[in-house]
């Protein structure tokens, strides 16, 4: 019961960290394979130029770097959570 909270804040703080710090290029991987709008679905990119009109993500190249640096303070902001729950893991655990 105890070990839930201690492996999930470790967990968290481990891929907050990764997103964080960048850790070999994780988080322009990201940028670029979950928030780029060409890989959306091919229904909805259709949809957008039978109406004429591109999709309105589609100025990418010129938001990535603000993306990307996005990703990385969200990275800081779990890996931050992840410790928080990591330390009320500890204090339950001592407590028992």
């Amino acid at each position: 019961m105890y070990l839930v909270p201690l492996l999930l804040g470790l967990a968290l703080s481990l891929v907050g960290l990764a997103l964080a710090t960048d850790h070999r290029g994780i988080a322009q991987r990201i940028v670029d394979t979950y928030l780029n709008p060409a890989h959306a679905d091919p229904s909805l990119l259709r949809t957008f130029s039978r109406l004429g009109f591109e999709h309105p993500g589609m100025d990418f190249l010129r938001c990535a770097p603000r993306q990307r640096r996005f990703v990385r303070i969200w990275g800081g902001l779990l890996s931050a959570f992840g410790l928080a729950l990591l330390a009320a893991g500890v204090v339950f655990l001592v407590r028992a």
